[in-house]
């Protein structure tokens, strides 16, 4: 149960899972169930017919439960809280903070000993390529432009699941409130860095051509990395140059980097253009940073790996 009754918990049951997702909105929002469901990082028309079970601390909006009614017609919905009229909040919002405390203080440590043996949530920042077959989801997170119309950047608070998947809370605009997104957006930069590995390649039997950089992390999201304000200046000083960069994300966790005139664009593109990986926030992408006379080299995106339901996009 959340301690804050403005924050309303939303919980989907998806058969198949072994987990739950665990979600949340803002409680007085009339499609506060509509943006969770959307927020969750699963293909939602796929999904949708095995959600069995929808727990919502307070009573769906008619608009929600509406939503409910024609998008998961079999599903088994509960609350805590019952819903009240326009004028009701202030007095129900109390009375349901008044109820939390209460079974909080029943509880002791009971809390404390569910949390034990969990990985405390991080803050990422996430790449979302437009063409993602999840882009609706872009609307309800607050995010900026890294290609303008084509790759955009996010937040989610990611932890490692007691079985070993990666569990995301990806940051609304009602999670944000206040805070400034700039400032999170930071804080997350900064744990990403903190992170990151990189390894150099050459290929003993043609040394001409040149280094391959392979950027991974100790956790997800290492292609996250071309986002940082250091990222182009680090990648040529250590290739040896301040020369164009091309940079292939070939799966959210890696990063390849390379000079774009050296022998290793061929193995790039291929590495990202027959990537297995499925497209989820991010498509398989390449990238080329090249000197501008305006100042800092901005990425642009080259192509995405091609998807029978979504066409590749492709600048010249």
């Amino acid at each position: 149960m959340n301690i804050d009754p403005s924050t309303n918990m939303v919980v989907f049951e998806i058969r198949g899972l072994s987990e739950p997702h665990v979600t949340s909105g803002a409680t007085r929002d009339d499609y506060c169930i509509q943006r969770a469901w959307m927020a969750l990082p699963v293909d939602h028309r796929s999904a949708a017919p095995h959600v069995s079970q929808i727990y919502s601390e307070w009573q769906p909006s008619p608009a929600d439960a509406e939503f409910i009614r024609n998008t998961f017609p079999r599903a088994n919905v509960t609350f805590s809280f019952e819903r009240p009229g326009p004028d009701g909040w202030d007095a129900a919002l109390a009375s349901a903070r008044l109820t939390i405390e209460q079974a909080t203080s029943q509880r002791d440590g009971g809390g404390a000993q569910q949390a034990t043996g969990r990985q405390e949530a991080e803050l990422l920042p996430v790449l979302w390529s437009r063409t993602s077959p999840n882009s609706s989801m872009l609307q309800f997170l607050p995010h900026h432009d890294l290609v303008p119309g084509r790759l955009h950047l996010a937040l989610a608070e990611v932890a490692m699941t007691p079985d070993g998947r990666i569990g995301m809370n990806h940051v609304t605009h009602a999670q944000l409130g206040d805070r400034p997104f700039g400032d999170m957006v930071a804080a997350a930069a900064g744990a990403l860095a903190a992170g990151l590995r990189i390894d150099g390649h050459t290929d003993p039997d043609r040394p001409e051509k040149g280094d391959l950089l392979v950027l991974r992390r100790e956790g997800p999201f290492a292609s996250s990395a071309v986002a940082l304000p250091n990222f182009h200046d680090r990648m040529a000083s250590a290739l040896g140059g301040a020369g164009g960069l091309l940079v292939g994300l070939p799966d959210p966790d890696t990063v390849l980097v390379t000079r774009i005139d050296s022998g290793w664009v061929g193995e790039l593109r291929h590495a990202v253009l027959a990537s297995p990986c499925p497209s989820s926030e991010l498509v398989p992408s390449v990238l080329a940073f090249e000197p501008s006379d305006s100042g800092r080299p901005a990425p642009r995106l080259v192509e995405e790996r091609p998807d029978p339901q979504h066409p590749p996009a492709r600048q010249p």
